[in-house]
């Protein structure tokens, strides 16, 4: 271990690792470069953005193994959101990194350099490479901004410094191609993990969330927005993107201040089932709804209209709740790739059967969100059926992520949040009209204009035609209703019990 007092302010700074080469005062944020046996000091680096992570220096844990702990962090930014990642030292003088974005860790490892590799620019989300003797296809591939950074790092960072990734997964085995030094990529390998695998020890408490945070994990605040002066309600820290409810203009919460990203038109206040700001108990713990938005398909025959609530728990992360004019699922983000075989897939030994290509886009959003959400935003939806429920595959431009849905009563949404069974047994309400429906509406005015005159001069035929009809018309949309109603509460009797 190295230790040398900082030029700035005089305060201790240890270098734990032989192989770090910067570390960023906890007293004054001065950044120190060791060279040889001195430090320089390069200057101030941002604070980290606390975002409710539970990982912090001092962090202990075991990986394959060995075990680790957490000397340093840089956080890195992109257009729509930012993540952490922690440098973590093994007890065998070995270094990795864990990285931590929306509740999602992986653990890497230095792999070397490749012999070939293709160029950055040339890597789109679903491209496909051999590597270790397996197939990764690339998920997410952006080029991000460090921001801020604390503890020990292997290489010099600060302002301008670009990070140029290319993430690739294959089941729950992770490949980062790291561009971020020139044309030839760092390869890091590991693989997809929870803080309870890795038996993570020292990990912050509410107490100490509380006092870096200013908030209680989960626990919303009120922010004023800067275009109308209304107030939203969000979860400091952890989800910093956010749309205004009454006036719907995008708005960044950075260290408590507000910036208006940009303003759209006036939409009709959407009215829907739960409120931001609802918690509710599912599984045992206490969810808090934080966003809700609600999506159309598009680029298909079908006009579907659905609402996804994005719930948040101080330790279990993100849960989405989705209420479509059919029924209500839960719907958790995989940390592991399903085996994507175009007309089926597999996930956890089972396998699915695709049935729906479409696109989805935002029409509708409020609250606060853990990327950036904007009106108009659009995704290709794959969906999968299978024994354990939906797999969707959600592509755009820049990641793929693939999700898992399973039914959940109505009855058991409304106990959890308090809500009146009646205000959630009819899910969706902005979905689409049934068919049926339409057609008996139509029929059944077409029917009673033409027998109206009839029924009036007391022509008791009349009257029992018409009645009759109306019956058959009618009777398949009722059947069709207590059929629907009968599926959804039998596929979902456990909803609550997974």
């Amino acid at each position: 271990m190295y230790k040398t007092a900082c030029p700035a302010c005089g305060a201790e700074v240890q270098f734990k690792s032989a192989g770090s080469v910067m570390a960023v005062c906890a007293f004054c944020r001065s950044t120190l470069l060791r060279e040889a046996d001195a430090v320089r000091n390069i200057g101030r680096m941002s604070e980290v953005i606390e975002d409710h992570t539970r990982i912090q220096i001092t962090t202990s844990g075991e990986y394959e193994g060995k075990q680790f702990g957490v000397v340093g962090r840089i956080q890195l930014k992109y257009a729509d959101g930012f993540w952490n990642e922690w440098y973590v030292m093994f007890d065998d003088g070995s270094a990795g990194w864990l990285s931590d974005g929306s509740g999602q860790y992986v653990m890497t490892l230095p792999g070397g350099t490749p012999s070939k590799a293709p160029p950055f620019e040339a890597i789109k989300p679903g491209a496909v490479i051999p590597w270790d003797g397996k197939r990764f296809t690339a998920t997410d591939v952006r080029t991000a901004q460090c921001v801020a950074g604390e503890g020990e790092l292997p290489f010099q960072v600060g302002p301008g410094w670009q990070a140029r990734v290319a993430d690739f997964r294959s089941d729950d085995r992770f490949l980062t191609l790291d561009y971020s030094e020139g044309e030839t990529p760092q390869v890091f390998l590991g693989s997809a993990v929870t803080l309870e695998a890795l038996k993570c020890q020292l990990l912050r408490s509410e107490d100490q969330v509380a006092d870096t945070a200013g908030k209680l994990k989960g626990k919303a605040d009120t922010l004023e927005c800067p275009n109308c002066g209304s107030g939203i309600d969000y979860a400091p820290g952890k989800a910093d993107h956010l749309i205004c409810p009454s006036c719907h203009a995008e708005v960044a919460a950075n260290a408590g201040q507000a910036e208006v990203l940009k303003k759209h038109d006036e939409l009709e206040q959407a009215v829907t089932s739960l409120q931001l700001g609802d918690t509710g108990t599912l599984d045992g713990l206490k969810w808090q709804v934080i966003g809700l938005m609600r999506c159309q398909e598009f680029g298909s025959d079908e006009h579907s209209v659905w609402t996804e609530y994005l719930l948040f728990n101080a330790y279990s992360g993100f849960l989405w709740l989705v209420e479509t004019d059919e029924k209500w699922t839960r719907t958790v983000v995989l940390n592991t790739l399903p085996e994507d075989r175009a007309s089926s897939a597999r996930f956890g030994g089972k396998n699915y059967t695709k049935q729906w290509d479409y696109g989805s886009e935002v029409i509708y959003a409020a609250g606060a969100f853990n990327w950036r959400v904007s009106i108009g935003n659009q995704t290709r939806i794959t969906d999968y059926q299978g024994p354990d429920g939906t797999l969707s595959k959600e592509a755009t431009a820049e990641e793929i992520t693939w999700s898992l849905s399973t039914n959940i009563n109505p009855d058991v949404v409304a106990k959890a949040f308090g809500k009146a069974a009646e205000t959630v047994a009819k899910a969706g309400a902005a979905g689409e009209p049934s068919p049926l429906g339409g057609f008996a509406k139509v029929a059944s005015a077409i029917l009673i204009f033409l027998n109206i005159g009839n029924i009036f001069r007391g022509s008791m035929g009349a009257l029992i035609f018409t009645a009759l009809a109306l019956l058959l018309l009618w009777l398949p949309v009722w059947m069709s209703g207590v059929s629907s109603g009968s599926s959804d509460n039998s596929d979902s009797d456990d909803g609550d019990d997974e």
